[in-house]
């Protein structure tokens, strides 16, 4: 008798026990379950942010890219022509004012020295231009354009050898550059500006001037104003880094460490 109880307590107690266990179990689940789902959604919901910003950014490049292409362009198609036939009409000129010669071929130089201004402002607006060249070689014709103005004396070392990058990171990247080198002619009065190239396991590129410089305190806020923050997320778009050293009196710069993928 008293085993056929105790049978029937086991009975009792082990069913109760699987259940509750079971029911613990399934607990445990849907709460490491939401937790999961929590989470997946938090990193998806980061990601789709962080695309939706690239995207935005991306968008405004490539806005930007296409203005330039139009820029060039109509500077090819008018300002050219129309400084062409100028040219034309100043060469018909000469040949008939014999007293005004010296003038008339002044001029005549000076409207050549603009449509070679010209050309290289074209040249460096094209985005098709830019894909037919390395990224030095952009860099170094940008420079030379620089420099022709005689104030600044510009520089380009590299080290290593150049290596390949996808043509939407190079047209960036020469972006970014561009920018720099805007900025120092805008801003830092200086004469000197130095281009160095490092092909290592990343491409690092320098961009040093020596010219005005600003403090630490005053980079806060002058971001904006210098086109420095836009350097930055730029470089961040292509899975780079920038970074901006400057003191007062003694120049800028710019380094710049970009992923060859």
């Amino acid at each position: 008798m008293q085993n056929d109880q105790d049978r029937e307590v086991l009975f009792v107690i082990i069913p109760s026990i699987i259940i509750f266990f079971a029911l613990s179990s399934a607990i445990v689940f849907f709460m490491l379950y939401f937790q999961k789902k929590k989470f997946q959604y938090a990193k998806e919901k980061g990601e789709l942010e962080k695309q939706y910003g690239e995207q935005l950014l991306q968008s405004r490049l490539e806005m930007q890219e296409q203005t330039f292409d139009t820029i060039s362009q109509e500077i090819h198609d008018n300002v050219g022509q129309l400084l062409s036939l100028a040219k034309l009409q100043l060469s018909l000129l000469e040949k008939k004012e014999r007293s005004e010669k010296v003038l008339v071929t002044e001029i005549k130089g000076n409207v050549g020295n603009a449509l070679n201004d010209l050309r290289d402002i074209a040249k460096s607006l094209s985005t098709s231009r830019i894909q037919e060249l390395s990224l030095v070689q952009a860099v170094e014709q940008e420079l030379q354009r620089i420099s022709r103005a005689g104030a600044i004396v510009t520089k380009v070392e590299v080290t290593g050898k150049e290596q390949h990058i996808t043509e939407q990171k190079k047209i960036i990247t020469f972006r970014i550059v561009q920018e720099s080198l805007q900025n120092i002619l805008k801003h830092a009065q200086a004469t000197r500006i130095e281009v160095v190239f490092d092909f290592a396991e990343q491409l690092n590129i320098t961009i040093a001037d020596n010219g005005v410089g600003f403090s630490t305190v005053e980079k806060a806020k002058i971001d904006t104003g210098l086109g420095l923050l836009n350097i930055v997320k730029r470089a961040k778009l292509i899975m780079g880094e920038a970074t901006i050293d400057s003191v007062i009196n003694n120049g800028t710069k710019i380094t710049l460490t970009i992923p060859y993928v």
